[in-house]
């Protein structure tokens, strides 16, 4: 059995002979982590403990193999004077706060009947009074309500937790505790080559000898050079040097000649050799170990002293029994003082300390580190190979595999990434806790490491994982940790809408081959230069599955952002059948069968384009429902057909999964066609909007039995009857901004553009006064409080949008304002957009000029309205329509990629419900020569054929000069502009100067108003009105 003798002082203290006392209590702690480690001593006589399993327990008898889980640090806290401390206590061995969860009572009880597990709510107790002077023997329990405590009690044996009110606490916690010293331990040769559990028993122990060995060749072999413990007997363990397996001794030689002699350490050939030598006990060392103070003793079982005439056989051996035996200590002697010469030698007094490294909470010598609660790579450091689960091994194990770098992108490969979580929160314990560690894509390949990294090193070790050093590198980027569908393609709903997808075979020979049928033949192959497209559906109703690592709540709080993975399986479809699984596992196009089912899973990535297996989803393993079967090319022929094949076969088919070279909806961006500038090509641009059978054009509404009071409606025509002009800015919305922006380019549409330049900051000028801001500070003069501040500009327009979302108060249709009939209107809304911010003014500021106009005024004019600002900072990463933007859906996305301006005819949509390609939406239509939208149960089919009244456009280039501007709402201030037919009415101008110039600047009229309505004549076209103290403003004279 072990051996135990009582606790020695600290420090100085234990470099004398051991002698026995009984444990004592700690007299004095300090406020914060005390260094020492102690146990807690219950008034029975037992230790609190925490077990195997992690509960608490009690033990009777301390040995080295219950130790360390019987000692604990201190952290003393003090929260006001006068009041008690609180006191934490952190179990060395388990590595755990002590701290309970108030769950393990059942309800309605006041007392647990088993042993409660380690980790919780509640920590923080109650212990003695005073931490400067201890005082021992009090119960322990903690406050988890303002009145109540719960607390510990031996009973039977078992700790249980009891609950009362704090005034109880006396009566209830009937067991008390003291804080003692940890008697001494001898070791044997396991808890020395682990010291203790806290190394690996193959990585050898190097101790710390205060002095030692200097300035020598006689190294100390303890402390300055690994070493290993075998077992001897009677509790002596046998010393091998690490390095080559030699057995140590105490020799019967001496390492001087002159004055004190010190007898030498030596090896032989290997510790055999030892056991069968008559020195062997020369080799027996004693190892006892005071945990509190984490100090050595050792001691040697036999040395020669003084060798006879007759030599050291024949002299009188000293020889220790046990650890109570005062002698034979191994310590460090001066071998020459002066010098600070020191060897390690065996003498009658312990004089250096030895310090094993099982230490406190507080610091630690190790080489044991951990890794934060992440999602990580690792690498092997030699090979650069990664670990993980490729698709052919698909789960089974885990393995070094090789990637290159420019075919995969391991950041969309969730079975090359690992959840790491700390197995230890403890502050205490953090910096070196082991971690969990578990496949992000197969929870099941799992295991718990401790990781150790030399100092100074950025590179890791765990013989579990691989015999070489390991690069282990943190996922930081929030776009991988968050995308709940990384690993496998998801298709929108707004994708799946599209019905022209290719699949391009990644192959080393040419990125042009596709999936196509074989000529004369239902089978699919891969030898067609030319995309082939099919359809892609769901086979879940695209509600994707949750897959691989389970991310709970707890691991949420412990991994910011992490997401649940998801996937949903597909089939693929022509227009009047599937691929589906043939004879001999061909894969063909079919509609007798049944379409296969398949997880399209990324396995490489050229460039930006990435490559998916097509993994079989419906026939799984019945035990782990892992995969069996994957489409393959059977490149082993010249056909090229693609089969099915096993999934563990070492090749892998990959397809990229494109979109057709069809877009559904127009984007204004062809240099011939839309007067694109190169390098610039998504910029505004000015379009006419020309309707493709009768060649009428947009423009502001003519026809005055369809015109409102306080409206500006979108109208159509002829060319001729234009008040204004035709053109439009058609203004990119969502371009570059959303996710599906390829598919559904967005647009602003507007007219009649102004632009406030706002004004820039003027400083104080004042020289009589020090520059003081609103605040009181002294500040620079253009932050002084006589300072004029700069005020933002802002651009005024009038948008064009739908009223589908405002409302009539009168239902008959000649009053209506925002529809015609059951059909909503489409028209012009006087806006102004600051700072990406555009704010509806509606008719609130139509006689304000824009220079005039304050947008203090029009946010608190809005605000009292209740009418939302639209932050197109946000708005423009969405996909949804909105009434403001409009798309152009091509009649034949087939012929849309001719740059033939008629091949490229348009519906022009408005559509808040589906964003990508609805079969039902609103189009702008004509409805008895009234513009307006279908309604929202108008069909595409009808529509692109020209049914239902909606309008095919196409456009034309637009001017600057021909804007289709409403001039009749010129305003400036109270002065107002009217184009007519070959002059201007200029209105509120009495006694004011008036010039009117031509485009190029030509002065064509200068005069002085005598009237409160002046009709000066100009020639028709563009002309610029000058009316003295306003802005100027452009109308075109008909």
């Amino acid at each position: 059995m072990n051996k135990k003798f009582s606790t020695l002082l600290a420090g100085v203290a234990l470099l004398g002979a051991t002698s026995v006392f009984a444990a004592d209590n700690v007299t004095s702690l300090v406020e914060g982590t005390n260094s020492g480690l102690y146990q807690l001593k219950t008034d029975g006589g037992q230790f609190l403990s925490i077990n195997e399993d992690g509960k608490l327990s009690v033990v009777d008898a301390i040995e080295a193999d219950n130790v360390a889980s019987t000692l604990w640090c201190v952290t003393v806290t003090e929260e006001n004077k006068g009041k008690a401390p609180y006191f934490d206590f952190v179990n060395k061995g388990a590595e755990a706060l002590l701290s309970i969860t108030m769950e393990e009572f059942a309800a309605g009880a006041t007392a647990t009947t088993v042993a409660p597990e380690v980790g919780g709510e509640v920590s923080g107790w109650a212990f003695s009074p005073t931490y400067e002077t201890l005082v021992n023997e009090k119960p322990l329990y903690s406050y988890f309500t303002t009145d109540s405590v719960v607390g510990f009690v031996v009973d039977n044996g078992t700790v249980v937790l009891k609950k009362d009110l704090a005034s109880n606490a006396a009566t209830t916690f009937t067991t008390t505790f003291s804080l003692v010293k940890a008697d001494a331990v001898t070791l044997n040769a396991k808890q020395i080559n682990t010291k203790l559990g806290i190394q690996k028993e193959d990585a050898g122990v190097k101790l710390t000898f205060t002095p030692d060995a200097n300035k020598t060749s006689l190294k100390n072999p303890f402390s300055q050079e690994f070493f290993l413990a075998a077992d001897a007997e009677d509790e002596f363990v046998y010393i091998t040097r690490k390095e080559d397996a030699k057995a140590l001794f105490v020799d019967t030689a001496f390492i001087n000649t002159t004055g004190s002699m010190f007898l030498a350490f030596n090896y032989m050939n290997d510790l055999d050799a030892l056991k069968a030598s008559s020195l062997k006990e020369h080799g027996q060392f004693l190892f006892t170990y005071f945990p509190t103070n984490d100090s050595l003793v050792i001691q040697v079982k036999t040395i020669i002293e003084a060798p006879t005439a007759d030599g050291w056989k024949a002299a009188t051996p000293t020889t220790i029994t046990a650890n109570a035996d005062d002698k034979n200590y191994v310590t460090v002697q001066d071998l020459v003082k002066e010098d600070q010469i020191r060897v390690v030698t065996i003498g009658e007094k312990k004089e250096t300390d030895i310090v094993l490294g099982f230490t406190s909470c507080k610091e630690s010598d190790t080489d044991r580190v951990s890794l934060e609660d992440g999602v990580y790579f690792i690498r092997n450091a030699k090979t650069n190979k990664y670990y993980a689960s490729p698709i052919h091994i698909d789960g089974a194990k885990e393995e070094w595999v090789s990637v290159d770098a420019d075919e995969q992108n391991v950041d969309h490969m969730p079975a090359y990434q690992w959840v790491v979580l700390k197995t230890k929160t403890s502050e205490y314990f953090a910096a070196t806790s082991p971690v969990e560690v578990v496949n992000r894509e197969y929870a099941s390949l799992n295991g718990t490491y401790q990781f150790t990294q030399a100092t100074g090193s950025s590179k890791y070790f765990c013989a579990d994982l691989a015999a070489d050093s390991l690069v282990i590198t943190k996922i930081t980027d929030a776009n991988i940790l968050g995308d709940e569908h990384l690993g496998y393609k998801y298709l929108t709903k707004d994708e799946l809408m599209i019905t022209n997808y290719a699949f391009n075979y990644f192959n080393p020979y040419t990125m042009e081959k596709y999936i196509a049928q074989v000529a004369g033949s239902n089978k699919l192959n891969v030898l067609q230069d030319t995309p082939t497209y099919f359809e892609i559906k769901p086979v879940n109703g695209n509600v994707a599955a949750d897959y691989g690592y389970k991310v709970t709540a707890d691991v949420k709080k412990r991994i910011n952002g992490l997401a649940q993975l998801k996937r949903e399986s597909y089939t693929i479809h022509t227009k009047n059948a599937v691929i589906a699984l043939g004879e001999e596992n061909n894969f063909v196009i079919t509609d007798k069968t049944a379409a296969s089912k398949f997880f399209f899973k990324e396995n490489n990535q050229l460039d930006a384009t990435c490559y998916y297996a097509f993994i079989d989803a419906a026939n799984l393993e019945e035990t782990d429902k892992s995969f069996k079967f994957k489409a393959g090319v059977a490149d082993q022929s010249l056909t090229a057909l693609l089969q099915q094949q096993v999934i563990d076969e070492v090749r892998t088919s990959a397809f990229s999964i494109g979109l057709t070279d069809q877009p559904l909806y127009r984007r204004f961006n062809n240099v011939k066609l839309d007067g694109a500038v190169e390098g610039n090509e998504d910029a505004t641009k000015l379009l006419k909007f020309k309707e493709a059978y009768v060649n009428d054009y947009l423009m502001d509404e003519t026809n005055v039995n369809f015109k409102r009071e306080g409206m500006s409606y979108l109208g159509i025509g002829a060319a001729n009857i234009a008040e204004a002009g035709l053109s439009f800015n058609v203004r990119p919305y969502n371009i570059g901004k959303s996710a599906q922006y390829n598919i559904k380019p967005q647009y602003l549409i507007y007219v009649s553009e102004t632009v406030n330049e706002g004004s820039e900051n003027i400083p104080c000028d004042a020289t009589n006064h020090k520059h003081m801001n609103a605040a009181g500070e002294e500040c620079g003069p253009e932050d002084c409080i006589h300072a004029t501040p700069a005020v933002e500009g802002f651009n005024r327009y009038k948008l064009l949008v739908s009223f589908a979302d405002s409302t009539d108060a009168e239902v008959v249709t000649e009053k209506q304002l925002y529809k015609f009939g059951k059909y909503v209107r489409v028209g012009f809304v006087d806006a102004v957009e600051q700072d990406s911010v555009i704010y509806i003014l509606g008719n609130t500021f139509a006689n304000i000029a824009t220079k005039d106009l304050n947008m203090d005024d029009v946010k608190k004019a809005l605000e009292a309205k209740k009418i939302s600002s639209i932050n197109m900072k946000a708005t423009v990463k969405e996909d949804k329509h909105h009434n403001y933007t409009w798309s152009f859906r091509y009649i034949d996305p087939t012929k849309a990629a001719n740059e033939v301006e008629e091949d490229r005819a348009f519906l022009i949509e408005s559509n808040a419900v589906a964003p990508i390609a609805p079969k039902n939406a609103a189009w702008i239509k004509n409805q008895n020569n009234c513009l307006v939208l279908s309604a929202m149960d108008a069909s595409f089919d009808d529509a692109k054929t020209g049914g239902d009244a909606a309008l095919i456009f196409n456009i034309e280039k637009g001017a600057a000069d021909d804007m289709a501007t409403d001039n009749e709402s010129i305003s400036a201030s109270e002065v107002s502009v009217v184009a007519t037919n070959g002059a201007v009415i200029i209105k509120g101008a009495e006694g004011k100067t008036v010039a009117i110039s031509n485009v190029l600047g030509q002065t064509i009229a200068n005069t002085v108003i005598t009237s409160s309505e002046a009709t000066i004549s100009v020639p028709a076209g563009v002309v610029v009105v000058a009316v003295e103290g306003e802005a100027a403003v452009k109308a075109i004279v008909k």
